[in-house]
């Protein structure tokens, strides 16, 4: 009788043993969800203002519980984080897109995205894109204000067009969106570091004008589109 128990002792040691190497988590509880993002930081290189850059980003759940992220947010309007998935089990991935608008941006340029999840270790993961916006056609200013303006007054305002690349570049059309702006453009045609003079002109400010839009200058460079913003203030 002895033996049968010492038998069976040495069995149910045996088995606890297997279960403890084969099942940890059995013993010792599920360890807990963690996050990893291989290429945390995404450099585009260089990039010319008024294009939109995309990157997936890829998250993984390397824990042993489900990864839960709480929230994305972005350092700035102009990237727009997406995540395909907001709950990981162990061993899952999912997406993060993120979109860049160059907009008005020049230069070397960085912006942070912030993902906020129940990984203990590191609750809060930045993930960095980095890039040199580079400008063909420099608009100066690139915003113009209608304001003050008293009806029948005549009125002129002025652009500075440059050409900052290192080849010709050639203004094909200048697009308003508002109809009682005239516009007058000293040349077409700009060599590298040449400048025109965009002028903007009302004939007569009358009260029912509509003067908030865009002037968009369509040219032959890689930038081939630059806007202006044109802000209508009230007429007395």
């Amino acid at each position: 009788m002895d033996i049968v128990k010492g038998v069976a002792l040495c069995c149910g040691k045996a088995l606890a043993l297997t279960l403890a190497l084969l099942c940890p988590a059995l013993i010792f509880g599920a360890g807990p969800p963690l996050i990893r993002v291989d290429q945390p930081d995404y450099d585009f290189g260089t990039i010319y203002q008024g294009d939109k850059a995309e990157h997936v980003f890829t998250i993984k759940n390397i824990g042993q519980q489900n990864l839960e992220i709480k929230n994305v947010r972005s350092s700035c309007g102009c990237t727009v984080p997406t995540i395909a998935k907001m709950n990981l089990g162990p061993g899952e991935t999912t997406e993060l897109k993120a979109v860049f608008d160059s907009g008005r941006f020049n230069g070397s340029v960085t912006k942070n995205i912030f993902v906020y999840s129940n990984d203990l270790e590191s609750p809060v993961t930045r993930l960095s894109i980095h890039m040199d916006v580079q400008v063909d056609l420099e608009v100066s200013p690139q915003s113009i204000y209608f304001a003050g303006l008293k009806e029948g007054d005549k009125v002129e305002r002025s652009i500075t067009i440059h050409n900052a690349s290192k080849e010709p570049v050639t203004i094909k059309e200048i697009a308003s969106t508002v109809s009682s702006v005239k516009l007058d453009l000293s040349k077409m045609k700009l060599e590298p570091g040449g400048r025109a003079d965009l002028k903007l002109m009302i004939d007569k400010v009358s009260k029912d004008m509509k003067l908030s839009g865009t002037l968009t200058i369509i040219n032959s460079s890689h930038q081939n589109q630059v806007t202006v913003q044109l802000y209508g203030g009230t007429i007395n």
